[in-house]
């Protein structure tokens, strides 16, 4: 079974890895759940090391890490925020999140600033006997307590959330990413909250049940329910991000659905992207138009997210929600402009409408007019005639 836990601190890391490092259109979420994924690694691999009997070779490993799963809950909560709101926002309540992490300053400062037997006594008897290894005395908390505060605070984080998610979750329900984003806040939020409901039923059972029951439940021949599900809860969170690559690269928001078209401009000035930052899209997007890629014949909706370094259908959903337009219209609204800027220049003077059309990416003079007149009105020669 504790072989569950080495695959979650597998996949925790290497996913963390990528979420630190990925481009994203979404920097500030995919980094903090990152954060969120490495402290969830850092926790499985202990898990594994303690519960696996090799702490004797890793002695060290032990106390300190105390401090980091204290933390584990606050990435979630900011995770959910950024995306729910696109913005992360400092409240000075803010504060309670850190109570288990100053609990859990006090106590491994006591322990390190006591005599070093102290700490070799705790991993002896941690390594004699893992399975009460809970119940290791610090100053003012047991271990056990403190796995019961730190997901009691988690459920209470999760539980705050959920009407939040809910709100969420009602909005633009028509839209396709709109929905695979759903999908993966509701498993997400789910299998957390069953991680932090089985980690508290885990603890309690530890300090107030000394039966036959609890060995059943908690440890038993094949690691215990609780135990085992806990793992599986632990294995499933490392895991599941396989099923929505999407989340390497951030949220696009959908369209508010509105009657009034007032109304519906000024909700999605009010609400972000999702994580497609408008500034640095646009920013990107005048990069690409200074540099004249869009000329180029073969220059697709491919090439140009490997240009900007996006996933190519967040791209065709930021030029849908800001302008209107398809990639391929997008494409061809500029081309156009460099089309009218080289007539305006007197191109056509001394070159043909073929010439025109393959200086403006297209591959036939046929494309070109036809394209040229849906966003003109006017043929290329008519409109160099109005120029006269």
């Amino acid at each position: 079974m504790i072989v569950i836990l080495l695959i979650a601190a597998i996949f925790g890391f290497v996913l963390s890895t990528t979420l630190f490092f990925k481009r994203s259109t979404n920097t500030l979420a995919t980094r903090i759940l990152g954060s969120f994924y490495f402290l969830l690694s850092l926790y499985a691999l202990q898990a594994y090391i303690i519960d696996g009997g090799y702490l004797e070779h890793f002695t060290w490993f032990f106390l300190w890490p105390l401090l980091l799963y204290h933390l584990i809950f606050i990435p979630i909560y900011y995770y959910f925020q950024v995306v729910l709101t696109d913005k992360l926002n400092w409240k000075n309540t803010d504060l309670l999140l850190f109570i288990p992490f100053f609990l859990g300053v006090i106590d491994v400062s006591y322990v390190y600033l006591q005599p070093a037997d102290l700490y070799n006594d705790i991993i002896a008897h941690t390594i004699s006997s893992p399975t009460t290894r809970l119940e290791v005395e610090y100053w003012l908390l047991t271990l056990d307590q403190h796995l019961l505060i730190r997901h009691v605070w988690q459920l209470g984080v999760l539980i705050i959330l959920l009407p939040q998610i809910i709100r969420f979750i009602r909005k633009g329900n028509r839209d396709k990413l709109k929905s695979i984003l759903n999908n993966w806040l509701i498993i997400f939020w789910g299998i957390l909250m069953v991680m932090a409901i089985l980690a508290i039923l885990y603890a309690l059972e530890k300090m107030l049940v000394n039966t036959e029951f609890r060995s059943w439940l908690v440890i038993g021949e094949s690691g215990g329910i609780i135990t085992f599900t806990l793992y599986t809860a632990l294995f499933l969170i490392g895991v599941i991000p396989l099923y929505f690559p999407s989340i390497l690269h951030g949220y696009p928001q959908s369209a508010v659905s509105s009657s009034n078209p007032v109304k519906q401009e000024k909700q999605q000035d009010d609400e972000l992207k999702f994580g497609l930052d408008e500034k640095e899209v646009k920013l990107k997007l005048e990069t690409l138009k200074e540099r004249k890629l869009y000329l180029n014949q073969s220059f697709n909706l491919t090439e140009c997210a490997r240009e900007l370094q996006m996933p190519s259908h967040h791209i065709s959903y930021f030029l849908k929600q800001q302008y209107g337009l398809s990639f391929a219209s997008y494409k061809n609204s500029l081309r156009m402009e460099h089309a009218k800027q080289l007539i305006a220049g007197g191109y056509l003077e001394n070159n043909t409408i073929e010439a025109l059309a393959s200086e403006c990416g297209f591959t036939s003079r046929t494309s070109f007019s036809k394209t040229f007149k849906t966003f003109v009105e006017i043929s290329p020669s008519e409109y160099a005639g109005t120029l006269n």
